[in-house]
């Protein structure tokens, strides 16, 4: 079985023996570089990789298959989560823990909202959550300007660390893997550090890690 790549325009296609391969009726599997074209010609000769969804392979086919549709509605659960970002969340009696929050994840909510012209507020009671009506017309129009692989890394980080916010300074290069992986288990370590840490917990964490490196490695090759 032959895999190759050519070069189209601004993107790299894919063949199987000659025939193009698509993700979907219309849409065929793309690369965005050279780098990025190699790395998926390397996947595709792997039969393990093909079912890693976080592979450059499972990654790219995820970008290349965006429609339209798929893109607005990937926009609307961003600019929906956005409202319950878990960096605003400061409804504990802990003051140790409201501290160390207030510490960390402030200086991120408020370039968040100088960049984007917002008024995000930190979430102290459900009730009183006013985070929807908060205009994101500034954002959203960041978002649309995004490539899909580009989206797609925005939109799989969010939905691991469950916060657009830092997964929006990590797309900007202002927050390592590392230190990405620390600031969304904040919560996490402060209780672990109190109560222990348990086999289970550690096995989680190891799996995430490992997938946001894979997402980590995904971002270098298309950008």
């Amino acid at each position: 079985m032959n895999y190759s790549f050519k070069s189209c325009e601004d993107y790299f296609k894919f063949y199987k023996n000659d025939s193009l391969i698509k993700v979907s009726d219309k849409n065929p599997l793309l690369a965005i570089n050279l780098q990025h074209a190699e790395l998926i010609l390397i996947d595709l000769k792997k039969k393990k990789v093909k079912t890693d969804p976080f592979s450059v392979l499972g990654l790219s086919m995820f970008a290349s298959s965006l429609d339209k549709k798929q893109v607005n509605e990937i926009i609307g659960i961003l600019l929906k989560d956005l409202d319950f970002d878990p960096v605003l969340f400061r409804f504990f009696d802990d003051k140790k823990l409201l501290k160390l929050m207030n510490q960390k994840y402030d200086p991120f909510i408020k370039n968040f909202n100088k960049k984007f012209n917002m008024k995000l507020t930190l979430i102290e009671d459900f009730k009183k959550n006013v985070n929807c009506v908060t205009n994101k017309d500034q954002f959203k129009k960041f978002i649309l300007k995004l490539n899909n692989f580009n989206l797609t890394i925005f939109f799989k980080l969010s939905s691991i660390s469950n916060s657009v916010i830092l997964s929006y300074f990590f797309l900007m290069k202002k927050i390592d893997t590392p230190e990405f992986f620390k600031l969304i288990n904040l919560e996490n370590k402060y209780q672990q550090n109190l109560w222990g840490y348990v086999d289970e917990q550690k096995k989680i964490d190891e799996d995430s890690l490992t997938t946001l490196k894979k997402i980590s490695f995904f971002f270098k090759s298309v950008n």
